[in-house]
């Protein structure tokens, strides 16, 4: 007797429970079973971000290759035509980071500095990853140094953290204070170059430019 009670009681107990709390447990399953379908249709729309953004930015690596009777023109229009789909859909992908690098130096080879500077000031806007802003900071500086805004290009230059890029920003630091008549500056950027590690053609580079400065105060 005393153990049917006891099932009756529990019986109860759990009716009384359900009452209070069934729909509650029920709300919380439902959004429980939601969250995780809506969490796989989130990460599937990732994959399928990251795919598209992918193919759009392989397909201007083709074209910063082009064949060797490609169209130039046409290879630019639509290098900038994968770009702005890339910022309008996929703003926040790596890919479409590199893909503004790759049309800055598109359009520096094909003469278009505007649009050069225009995508490098676009990508340092969007805060990128330490390599990707370095080298980023080196290409603008290298197109202020053409320009003649060589102070400009300086404090770019300043900003290069990456070590394996130092060798590359310091030889253009000592280009720069070479244009600007200044050879003393220039001598200690270019051996800065060196002793980071400049290797194989980096280093004979280096040292020819060493040798030239020599010969001119000389």
């Amino acid at each position: 007797m005393t153990e049917l009670r006891t099932e009756e009681e529990q019986l109860a107990a759990i009716k009384s429970w359900w009452k209070d709390n069934g729909k509650s447990l029920v709300i919380m399953i439902a959004v429980a079973v939601a969250a995780v379908y809506g969490y796989k249709a989130w990460q599937q729309q990732q994959i399928t971000a990251s795919g598209n953004a992918s193919a759009m930015y392989q397909r201007m690596v083709a074209l910063a290759l082009p064949a060797e009777n490609a169209d130039v023109e046409e290879n630019l229009a639509t290098s900038k035509h994968l770009v702005k789909s890339l910022k309008e859909e996929y703003q926040s992908s790596e890919y479409t980071k590199f893909a503004s690098l790759l049309m800055a130096k598109i359009a520096v080879n094909s003469g278009d500095l505007s649009t050069a500077e225009q995508e490098l000031d676009w990508l340092l806007n969007t805060e990128p990853k330490p390599l990707v802003k370095s080298i980023a900071l080196i290409r603008k500086a290298q197109i202020d140094s053409e320009q003649g805004e060589y102070d400009s290009a300086l404090e770019l230059l300043g900003g290069v953290t990456i070590a394996s890029l130092m060798v590359q920003a310091a030889e253009l630091e000592g280009d720069i204070y070479v244009a600007k008549g200044d050879s003393a500056k220039a001598r200690s950027a270019y051996q800065k170059a060196l002793d980071n590690k400049a290797v194989g053609n980096a280093q004979q580079i280096l040292t020819m430019k060493l040798n030239d400065l020599t010969a001119e105060e000389g």
